[in-house]
C-alpha cells in the first residue's frame, strides 16, 4: 500500500524535497507550515527492501544533481557575540575576523585516516566500540502514546531527573511530568522566548541542551533562527524560586551569526560524554530551486565558517580562549585550534543539514544523521572516546555513497571522507515516500530488554522507524522496524534511557509515543 499522505511543511525540519510533477520542487521555507495531512492508514510493520551501498564500489560515478555545481558567490562574512558574563542581556554582538572572506581551498579534505567503511569492526567490548557494548537481537516494536496536545513539536529532551521537555518549534518549552499510568501530564510552560525567534519553514527554536550540572547550576542552552536572519545560541536560567519555569528575563548570548540563505538551520545540541557543549550546524542553506545547487557557497567544506560543521566548545568559561570579551572556551584539544584561518570551534566537517544527532551513552558513540539534497539520506556512526575528531563527512563532494559536485570524479578524494554506515535513497516505499531524515538514539534503557543495542532514527515524510545494529559492522543495511502514519520531526529519550518520537503532523492534534519493543515470535 502506498500512503496518499501529503504531509505539511515537508521542508519544515529537514531541507527535504517534495515530489512535484515528475521533478524536485521546493516548498516556500517562509511561509508558516499549513498544508493539510490527509488521511493514511494505521501504523503497521512492513519488512521495506533496505539499501546496501557495499554492494557496488563507492562513490557511484553516475551523477546526483545538476551538472551545474560552481558556486554563484563568494562566501560572507560572519559576525559572532562575544559578551563577558557580566555583559547585560541584549548587548551588541562584536564582529569577528573576516574570516570568510578569504577562506581555506574548498575542497580540501580531512587529512585524518579513515578505516575501509565495509571492513569488519572490531569485536564488541574492544577499544573503540564501548566495554558494555551488548550484540543486538532481533525485536518487533510497537507505539505508546504517553502525551498529547501539542502544536509544533520538534524537539525532546531531558535535564537528568524525570521530566521531559518538550521544544515547540514558534519558541516554547513544554513541560512534561510523569503520571502514574505512565504516560506524562502537562506542567506548563518552562520557558517563552517567541518574542526573539524567527518562525516557521525551517526557521524557529532549534535546540535546548541541558549540561550535567543543571542541577547545582541552573543553567541551559537554546538556538534558534532570530532577528536579521542570524543563527542564535543562548544561555538561559532556571527561575531562583521554581525550578519548573525558566528565568523569563536574564539571557547571555554566546554567538550570533548571520545566515545569508534560507534552508538547513541545524541547531541540534547535547553535552559530550567529555562534558563540552556539542553543536551540529547546517550547511548554510541554498536557494531552494529544484535545479539549484547544494551548498553553492560551499560552506561545509570550508574551515573559515561554522556551517556544515560540528562544534564543541566549553560554554563554562566565558573568559576562556579569545580573552575578556569571549562567550566560551575552546577545548584544547580541538583539531584546528592551531589551523591559521581556522575556526577553532571546528570538531569535524562536511554535513548539510545534521538533525536531531546523539550520543550512545554507553560507548560513547556519535551518531549523526544527515539529511541529503537529491537522492540520499545517511547515517553515520563516529566511535568513541573521540568520535569524528577531525573527521570530514563528505558534503558537498558527496551525498550519501554518491559523488555530488563534482558529479562524477571525486574517487581521489574519498580516501580522506569519512563514509556513512548505512544510506537510503529517496523513493516510493510501501511506507510512503522517504525524503527527510531524523535522527534518533541507541536504546540503553532498561524496560525493554529486547531492544537494546538497537539504533532507532526515521523519516519525516514516510513516517518510517528504522534501525540499525549499534554494535555491528562498519557498513550496514537498514532494517525497517515499523511503518507508521506520524511526521517523525524528533526523536527524544528520558532520563532512563527510554527512547520517545515526536509527531508533527499538521492539522490534527499531535502527540509524543514511547517505543515499546519485544522479541518476535
Amino acid at each position: 500500500m502506498t500512503s496518499g499522505r501529503r504531509r505539511g511543511s515537508i521542508l519544515l525540519l529537514a531541507g527535504a524535497m517534495l515530489l512535484s510533477g515528475g521533478i524536485v520542487a521546493a516548498q516556500d521555507p517562509s511561509a508558516s507550515p499549513g498544508l493539510p495531512a490527509a488521511a493514511s492508514p494505521g501504523p503497521s510493520i512492513v519488512p521495506l527492501p533496505s539499501v546496501d551501498p557495499c554492494a557496488s564500489p563507492l562513490p557511484s560515478p553516475v551523477a546526483s544533481a545538476p551538472a551545474s555545481m560552481e558556486p554563484g558567490a563568494s562566501p560572507v562574512a560572519t559576525v559572532i557575540a562575544s559578551p563577558s558574563a557580566s555583559t547585560p542581556a541584549g548587548a551588541e554582538p562584536i564582529a569577528s575576523p573576516d574570516l570568510a572572506a578569504s577562506p581555506l581551498p574548498s575542497a580540501e579534505p580531512s587529512a585524518e585516516p579513515i578505516v575501509d567503511p565495509c571492513a569488519v569492526p572490531a569485536p564488541s567490548g574492544e577499544p573503540g566500540s564501548g566495554d558494555k557494548e551488548v550484540k543486538a537481537r532481533p525485536v518487533t516494536i510497537s507505539l505508546r502514546k504517553v502525551a498529547d496536545g501539542f502544536e509544533n513539536p520538534n524537539g525532546l529532551v531531558n535535564a537528568g531527573d524525570d521530566r521531559l521537555f518538550v521544544l515547540e518549534q514558534t519558541g516554547y518549552v513544554v513541560l512534561l511530568k510523569p503520571a502514574t499510568d505512565g504516560t506524562y501530564r502537562n506542567a506548563g510552560t518552562f520557558l517563552d522566548f517567541r518574542d526573539r525567534v524567527e518562525c516557521c519553514g525551517e526557521k524557529g527554536f532549534l535546540g535546548l541542551a541541558f549540561p550535567p550540572d543543571y542541577a547545582e547550576s541552573g543553567r541551559f542552552y537554546v538556538t534558534y533562527a532570530g532577528a536579521g536572519h542570524a543563527w542564535y545560541l543562548d544561555e538561559r536560567r532556571v527561575s531562583a524560586d521554581d525550578p519548573d519555569r525558566a528565568d523569563p528575563t536574564w539571557r547571555r548570548n554566546l554567538i550570533k551569526e548571520y545566515k545569508p540563505r534560507d534552508f538547513h538551520w541545524g541547531g541540534n545540541m547535547a553535552f559530550g560524554p567529555d562534558g563540552y557543549l556539542w553543536i551540529g550546524m547546517g550547511d548554510g542553506g541554498f536557494d531552494g530551486g529544484p535545479t539549484d545547487p547544494g551548498d553553492p557557497d560551499n560552506r561545509a567544506q570550508d574551515l573559515g565558517t561554522i556551517f556544515g560543521k560540528f562544534l564543541r566548545i566549553d560554554p563554562n568559561d566565558p573568559d576562556g580562549r579569545g580573552g575578556k570579551t569571549a562567550a566560551y572556551a575552546i577545548p584544547a584539544d580541538n583539531p584546528y585550534v592551531d589551523r591559521a584561518g581556522a575556526r577553532p570551534e571546528i570538531w569535524l566537517r562536511g554535513v548539510r543539514n545534521p538533525w536531531r544527532w546523539s550520543f550512545d551513552r554507553v560507548t560513547g558513540d556519535l551518531w549523526v544523521t544527515d539529511v541529503g539534497m537529491h537522492t540520499w539520506e545517511e547515517v553515520n556512526r563516529l566511535k568513541g572516546p573521540n568520535p569524528g575528531k577531525g573527521d570530514n563527512l563528505g558534503w558537498r563532494l558527496m551525498e550519501g555513497p554518491d559523488c555530488y559536485n563534482p558529479p562524477s570524479g571525486c574517487e581521489p578524494r574519498v580516501g580522506k571522507l569519512t563514509m556513512p554506515i548505512a544510506a537510503y535513497s529517496h523513493e516510493v516505499t510501501p511506507g510512503g515516500f522517504r525524503c527527510a531524515i531524523t535522527g534518533g538514539f541507541v536504546y540503553r534503557g532498561e524496560r525493554f530488554p529486547a531492544m537494546r543495542s538497537w539504533y532507532f532514527f526515521g523519516d519525516y515524510c514516510s513516517g518510517t522507524i528504522m534501525k540499525l545494529d549499534a554494535g555491528g559492522r562498519n557498513r550496514q543495511q537498514i532494517d525497517v522496524a515499523l511503518d507508521t502514519d506520524l511526521a517523525i520531526s524528533a526523536m527524544g529519550t528520558d532520563d532512563k534511557g527510554e527512547i520517545y518520537v515526536l509527531d508533527y503532523t499538521l492539522n490534527k492534534a499531535t502527540a509524543i509515543y514511547r517505543i515499546e519493543g519485544k522479541p518476535p515470535r
